[in-house]
């Protein structure tokens, strides 16, 4: 019997990635799968993809926390706390065959004295921004990729091989066919809508200056509704009074999403009729149906031939919030001339075919740790 831990240390929009693969686990013969969550929210979410799969629930465990680690989440402080409560459970931990992680953090249970489990990565993302802690994914023992381009980003740079890694797509994506069964997004005034996903990264943050514009000129036209759904960890400063203040901001025609599992779910970018953002790679879950994007850089970044903005090439990019407007007016006019690259890139960050990734993955994973229980 393979006793497996599947660990969500950050917050809920990790379980969309790497639930369905711990559920097509489970199925497997011989493999006992358990689930480790940081927020207690996470439950839910976890409950709700279960539901949307018609899979049974996992049995769920919360870390063990200490008062310095709950000091720590009060205060909103979610990166240093991962780090501790990873070292506070190491002992726990350590008493699986595998841990199955989606965080690269995870990374650092080697370097804190985890020995016995072998440490299995299912990286979520679709590449095209730099990460800080990537170099972390040396430590894992077996890494499972969305796609060829991420593939060989990391081949490049020395951190995997074919021997500790394999394609098997993008899980999320299993999780949102059953999702989108259910009736889609919609204004009540019946208009299309068009998606602002910011992010939340310092160097990239577009919404401190263009949001309230985009807001403004979306209120002057008649043709499109607005949906800003931003990143979640926008809201992990402000103790709650942020997302106040963008509530407040909602009409008939404009919505803010603050917290809902349709940020996390594709509920959204599934529906919408265009997509405008910056650094965030979920503009490659919405081109899974191509679609108009658009790009904003009003910190004038040196964007062109950096591999990190290769998602920028898929869409328009202005400068300025009073390029925005002028650029939704357009964008279906240009879309032809995007389309064929959006088609490609995509096809390039998941591979084929798009469903199935997480059957695949338990699979991997199943094969992979067969083969070192071989060697032992």
């Amino acid at each position: 019997m393979f006793r497996v831990a599947f660990i969500y240390i950050a917050e809920p929009y990790q379980c969309y990635h790497t639930a369905s693969v711990a559920s097509a686990l489970a199925r497997h013969p011989g493999y006992q799968v358990t689930e480790y969550v940081n927020f207690p929210e996470t439950v839910a979410h976890l409950s709700r993809i279960r539901r949307d799969l018609n899979a049974p629930d996992l049995p769920v465990k919360f870390f063990k926390k200490s008062p310095l680690a709950k000091l720590l989440g009060r205060a909103k402080r979610f990166d240093r706390e991962r780090i501790v409560i990873l070292r506070e459970n190491i002992a726990e931990l350590d008493g699986y065959d595998a841990i199955v992680a989606t965080e690269y953090t995870a990374g650092i249970l080697k370097t804190m004295g985890l020995k016995k489990p072998r440490l299995i990565c299912i990286m979520h993302g679709a590449g095209d921004r730099l990460v800080n802690d990537e170099v972390l994914i040396r430590n894992f023992d077996f890494t499972l990729l969305p796609g060829p381009k991420v593939e060989k980003y990391f081949q490049n740079l020395g951190y995997l091989n074919t021997q500790n890694s394999k394609i098997i797509g993008y899980p999320k994506f299993d999780v949102f066919e059953a999702v989108r069964q259910k009736k889609p997004f919609t204004f009540k005034n019946g208009k299309d809508f068009v998606l602002y996903n910011p992010h939340y990264q310092k160097k990239l943050k577009t919404y401190d200056t263009c949001l309230n514009k985009m807001i403004a000129g979306f209120d002057k036209q008649d043709t499109y509704n607005l949906l800003i759904a931003p990143h979640i960890k926008i809201f992990h400063k402000g103790f709650g009074f942020y997302k106040k203040a963008l509530k407040k901001k909602n009409t008939h025609t404009v919505f803010i999403d603050t917290g809902s599992p349709a940020m996390l779910d594709m509920t959204y970018t599934a529906s919408a009729s265009m997509y405008i953002g910056d650094g965030s790679s979920q503009v490659y879950e919405f081109l899974a149906n191509p679609r108009p994007c658009i790009f904003l850089n009003p910190k004038k970044l040196e964007w062109r031939g950096n591999p990190n903005f290769l998602h920028w090439t898929l869409g328009e990019v202005v400068e300025t919030p009073d390029q925005i407007m002028p650029a939704v007016f357009r964008a279906f006019d240009r879309h032809e001339f995007y389309r064929p690259l959006q088609e490609k890139l995509f096809l390039e960050t998941f591979g084929s075919p798009v469903l199935g990734a997480s059957q695949r993955g338990a699979d991997a994973i199943c094969e992979y740790l067969g083969s070192e229980n071989q060697k032992t």
